[in-house]
């Protein structure tokens, strides 16, 4: 038994995993409200968006005397009509859809699942008609082998436990996750014995950082593959889950950690010794390989997303002619999308909207075209099968004497585009569908015919960073479950024995625990470590150069990368030799200036007289930088790892600042770089790091950005927020933050908290961002921001009410063909005459395998990187045979910061690099881009 908590203007999933020829069985109770009900299949491929064609039939209906107030029985039927496209849009098949369930009336039903139709179904409770009131519904859910109904009622793993008790309906809610019952377990024959649920204590990491691992009870279902946790063996709330076909899991035998990624959350768990640690393999192993969710095919992990990450067995390969004809299909479904896109730009052009300056409209003030994502009974049809409308038909038919007509020539000509419009809209929902229909089959196809493996196109670049080996042998036994590297961050074993973590903590490991705020005493002890303000601001001022706002558009796309990372979960990315084809032409140097793009927003904070206004336009430049991964096409490339020793300085003249970064550290990679204007500095030593999880890619950057207005003496800091990389397996790849985000006042103790939406299992990207302020003693204040890290954020409680305080800036034109880039972005790499014969040869500019990409020459590229790489372990060789260390040319090292960061500062004096600029000497500056 469950009960479920459904928000306004929301649904929930509930996945069951179902063998074939078994029936889910369901008895509902909603409480006070009525909700809708429906079940769905997902189809068996991660990443896969299908949409197929639903008959009127499928739509679901409402009773139209209930909820007037919220638009009558058809805006509710047209709500949840739209939530099933939206559901069958994400790839789910719908099953059945059982509609409304009258409040406080128990509703009970089965399906009985087809052969060969075995895997995940969904459970899906619709309360998106609701505006303001959220629902709870009771849900027994049984699921059986149709030929043998349960004949004894399931208890729950505590009653079932020697002397356990149930925890009791006020137990309390921790966290934000639904506190619910655990659901039934079935007892299942398998040979001479009945499966059991195994259960056991692990240690589960907590969600923020260096908060330490929490100890927690977990429960492993082998009917149903589904690995839920509680926190203790008494208690019956279930605090989360996750079916194993639907993740990727992956062990670390020496610190005896476990790794567990669906998609939308990765559990970082840890066993207490070596014996627990062995046998939760074992299960984990079991459960991952048994055909408990499957369909019956010889293959029992079939039904998992992120099989691309096994390699496929030889009897898939399929033979030279039938590559050729796969090919020849994959370029009709070019041609066809080619098609698809040249109708979608005719129909926005023929879309009144856009035409007249006066569109009719209905009573509720909008244009009455239809929305593409909306249909009716006769666009439901094939647009070939589909009778002309009779608008259409009179204008091919009307003679051309306009006197005929007796309406107004405006308004014949706006039905006219109208009808125009309907007609392109309709062709192109059909275009979209077969494009999508033969996307499913390519992908299909692809994983059938092709193993995972490196292209020979990256086998270069692997080859050539042999002595920093990140391939180990392949597996000789077919487990399931990955293998974690051990360059974990986290502590070791033998740094914090697990068994000595404490679990009396009133917050759950999910938690977020809020930090006190700082003293003033701590603020001065930091001040040191803020850049002060510069005595000049050589070479500026300057005068206005152009620059560029596009750059080529790249020659190949990024070869698959699912053949080396499969053997690299939970090692740093960012230590991993790529091949140069999945980069973009901008170096790490250059990412790491993409922060000053929206540098405006410290020139009005500095200008702005109120404390809290001050403090959340510094907010809102710290979440402006994540603006530059917006475009999803960015996700799929990664830019270049600077040579040690690389540096990278801009100035803009238009916008009154300079910058200076450089590369101070190869293993682990660390950048450190200072921003200078008149009003403002700010610095930065940034860690970057990308763990790879099974099905994403944790991207972490360690080490505050310290920023000081110099108008008022203020010093803020904050830690860059942590995002994900979504979908690297298969699927459409976005980067998301995630968590939230902190902005202290380091001077007057008050702070700013940005918390990121979490987004669904099929809700795709969040975008919405929300920042409350505080002062120093923690109460709330009444002024917020509220908007998207993607597009802008609008302030509220001001001096001048609500305004929008940031827009983010233009994209390249065809940004998606030309990397994704901001136009700020595509003129980082141009040489101006701000910096011809004027930059070190450090520069990243001046580095030829990345302009070699730039320029579209990918095999030049290539091979100028494999040179610079073999050249860079010679100088590190030559470095450690003579017993000397790197040092950096621009920073220096601070020792005295706390909590393990490391900070590096900008040098001054004789040895400053805006005072060697000047000199045009370049002292003491090695030859990081020689070859050998």
């Amino acid at each position: 038994m469950e009960e479920l908590e459904i928000h306004s203007k929301s649904y929930f999933v509930r996945w069951v995993p179902v063998k074939s020829e078994h029936t889910i069985s369901w008895s509902i109770q909603p409480h006070k409200k009525s909700l809708n009900f429906g079940i769905f299949k997902h189809p068996g491929q991660s990443g896969v968006r299908t949409t197929p064609n639903l008959s009127s039939t499928d739509t679901p209906s409402n009773d139209s005397s209930e909820n007037l107030a919220n638009g009558g029985a058809s805006s509710r039927q047209n709500t949840s009509a739209s939530l099933t496209d939206k559901l069958t849009g994400m790839g789910l098949k719908q099953i059945r859809w059982v509609g409304k369930c009258e409040a406080d009336k128990i509703v009970q039903g089965t399906y009985d699942v087809p052969p060969n139709e075995g895997g995940n179904y969904a459970l899906v409770f619709d309360n998106t008609f609701s505006k303001q009131i959220s629902k709870t519904v009771t849900l027994v859910l049984l699921t059986y082998p149709t030929a043998l109904p349960p004949q004894s009622v399931p208890t729950t793993h505590a009653a079932s436990q020697p002397g356990g008790e149930t925890e009791s309906a006020s137990s309390r809610r921790r966290g934000n996750s639904i506190m619910s019952k655990m659901p039934p377990q079935i007892q299942v024959q398998e040979g001479d014995e009945m499966t059991t649920i195994h259960t056991g204590l692990l240690l589960k990491r907590r969600r923020k950082r260096h908060q330490g691992w929490a100890r927690r009870f977990f429960s492993l279902d082998f009917t149903t593959s589904t690995l839920s946790y509680f926190h203790d063996p008494n208690s019956a709330t279930l605090r989360g889950s996750i079916p194993l076909n639907l993740a990727a899991v992956a062990c670390n035998e020496t610190s005896r950690e476990i790794s567990i990624d669906s998609g939308t959350e990765v559990w970082h768990l840890r066993a207490r010794n070596d014996a627990e640690f062995a046998s939760w393999k074992r299960v984990l192993e079991k459960a991952s390989s048994s055909k408990g969710a499957g369909d019956g095919s010889h293959s029992p992990r079939h039904l998992h997303p992120s099989t691309a990450l096994q390699l496929p067995p030889q009897h898939y390969l399929t033979s030279a002619a039938e590559e050729r004809d796969w090919a020849r299909v994959a370029e009709l479904v070019g041609r066809v999308s080619g098609s698809r896109d040249a109708v979608r730009r005719l129909a926005k052009d023929t879309d009144p909207k856009y035409m007249s300056p006066n569109p009719p409209r209905g009573r509720s003030g909008r244009s009455p075209s239809p929305h593409p994502g909306e249909t009716n009974g006769e666009e439901r049809r094939p647009f070939w099968k589909r009778k002309a409308s009779n608008a259409a038909s009179s204008k091919l038919s009307a003679p051309s004497d306009t006197s005929l007509d007796r309406k107004p020539a405006g308004l014949a000509s706006v039905e006219q585009a109208n009808d125009t419009h309907e007609s392109l809209m309709s062709l192109l929902r059909d275009l979209d569908h077969v494009v999508n229909d033969f996307g499913v089959l390519l992908s299909e196809s692809q994983q059938r015919r092709q193993p995972p493996q490196l292209t020979s196109q990256s086998r270069m670049s692997v080859e050539s960073d042999r002595s920093e080996e990140f391939f180990d042998a392949v597996d000789a036994t077919d487990s399931q479950l990955l293998t974690i590297k051990g360059d974990s961050d986290e502590d070791t074993v033998a740094d914090a024995p697990a068994d000595v973590v404490a679990d009396d903590a009133p917050s759950d490991s999910d938690d977020d625990v809020s930090e006190p705020a700082d003293t003033g005493e701590a603020h001065d002890q930091q001040s040191p470590l803020f850049p002060a303000r510069p005595k000049t601001l050589i070479p500026l001022p300057l005068d206005p150069v152009p620059r560029r706002n596009n750059i080529p558009a790249p020659t190949v796309m990024p070869p698959s990368l699912i053949g080396f990372l499969r053997k690299n979960v939970g090692k740093d990315l960012s230590q991993i030799s790529m091949p140069v084809s999945s980069n973009e032409p901008l170096s790490l140097l250059q990412r790491a200036a993409e922060v000053m793009e929206y540098s405006a927003l410290l020139d009005k904070a500095a200008q702005v007289s109120d404390a809290n206004e001050r403090h959340l336009y510094v907010t809102a430049f710290a979440l402006s930088s994540l603006s530059s991964s917006r475009v999803r096409e960015r996700a799929i490339r990664k830019p270049f790892n600077p040579m040690l020793g690389e540096t990278y300085e801009l100035v803009r003249e238009d916008m009154g600042f300079r910058f200076i970064a450089e590369k101070v550290s190869h293993r682990p990679v660390q950048l450190a770089y200072q921003a200078d204007s008149k009003d403002w500095s700010l610095a930065q030593s940034p860690r970057p790091s990308q763990k790879f999880w099974g099905k994403s890619a944790e991207i972490v950057t360690e080490g505050k950005l310290r920023i000081t207005l110099h108008s008022t003496g203020e010093h803020f800091s904050l830690s860059p927020a942590t995002s994900f990389l979504r979908n690297i397996i298969a699927g459409e790849k976005y980067v998301e933050p995630v968590g939230e985000m902190t902005v202290h006042n380091e001077t007057t103790g008050a702070r700013s908290i940005s918390t990121f939406k979490a987004g669904g299992m099929f809700s795709g990207r969040s975008e919405e961002v929300s920042t409350k302020l505080v002062d120093a003693s923690g109460r709330e204040l009444s002024i917020s921001l509220t908007g998207s890290w993607t597009s802008s954020l609008s302030l509220s409680g001001g001096s001048s009410g609500t305004s929008t305080i940031w827009t983010a800036g233009p994209l390249v034109s065809n940004a998606p063909k030309h990397y994704g880039l901001p136009a700020f972005a595509a003129a980082l790499n141009e040489i101006t005459s701000i910096e011809d014969k004027k930059i070190p040869a450090t520069d990243s500019r001046l580095r030829p395998d990345q302009r070699a990409l730039e320029d579209g020459d990918v095999d030049r590229a290539e091979e100028v990187k494999v040179q610079l790489e073999e050249a860079q372990r010679a100088r590190r060789r030559d470095m450690e045979a003579s017993g000397q260390s790197w040092e950096p040319r621009w920073f220096m090292k601070v020792d005295e910061v706390a909590d393990g960061e490391v900070f590096w500062r900008l040098k001054g004096g004789k040895d400053g690099y805006w005072e060697e600029r000047s000199k045009g000497s370049w002292n003491g500056v090695s030859p990081v881009f020689e070859m050998n």
